[in-house]
């Protein structure tokens, strides 16, 4: 089998320079070129053949973001795996959405790349193990905030005393400042608990904080 043919591109010759010879150790792969900006990589493609494009995200003059989508008019069949600094999910969902094969955070380049680049070469896809957790914890977030019940469910009184209970009031407190008897906020304590499902104040507070009361 021959080599897999690489393109490198990188604003930081430094970083382009570790990563070829990271690359070059192994039989595996070929750096074929390097480019410092989208539009270089673009004019390199015109005469270079190339299996896999490893593509900075920010980059002056065409970032990586612009390059991807005109990789993907010009080379649709061209493998494009994003290597770059950026965590946050806006990124990573743009790269995919506009056809990147795989998502490598440069934090994690020197131990991921080599795997990264053969799976994408195998049809699959790649993604930074730290991306994927942030990806699980943003989705279990959603379906827990899903799950919480809704304050349509709960009396305006009841409402009241809850936002009382997450200012720390005491029942005391609460009875003077609503005029109901303590016996009273005893009550709508016990069915906030079982509307809700929630048997603690720090539960309430919890509560609260997700629907926007504090």
């Amino acid at each position: 089998m021959s080599a897999i043919r690489v393109i490198l591109a990188d604003d930081h010759a430094m970083l382009r320079s570790g990563l070829r010879g990271l690359l070059e150790k192994n039989p595996d792969f070929k750096v074929v070129g390097e480019a410092g900006n989208g539009e270089v990589l673009l004019d390199k493609l015109k005469s270079t053949k190339v299996d896999c494009v490893v593509l900075d995200l920010s980059m002056p003059l065409m970032d990586g973001l612009e390059t991807l989508k005109e990789l993907r008019q010009r080379h649709p069949k061209l493998k494009v795996l994003i290597l770059t600094m950026q965590k946050d999910i806006d990124h990573f969902k743009y790269a995919m959405a506009h056809g990147a094969n795989g998502y490598v955070l440069k934090d994690g380049a020197f131990e991921q790349l080599v795997m990264a680049i053969k799976m994408v070469m195998k049809g699959k896809s790649f993604v930074s193990p730290a991306i994927s957790e942030y990806i699980t914890e943003q989705y279990v977030r959603s379906i827990e905030a899903s799950d919480v019940p809704s304050l349509e469910i709960l009396t305006n009184r009841e409402k009241q005393v809850l936002a009382l209970i997450v200012k720390g009031a005491a029942n005391k407190n609460i009875a003077s400042s609503l005029k109901i008897s303590i016996r009273t906020v005893e009550t709508h304590r016990s069915r906030l608990i079982h509307k809700l499902g929630i048997k603690t104040a720090a539960g309430l507070v919890k509560y609260a904080m997700a629907k926007g009361l504090i």
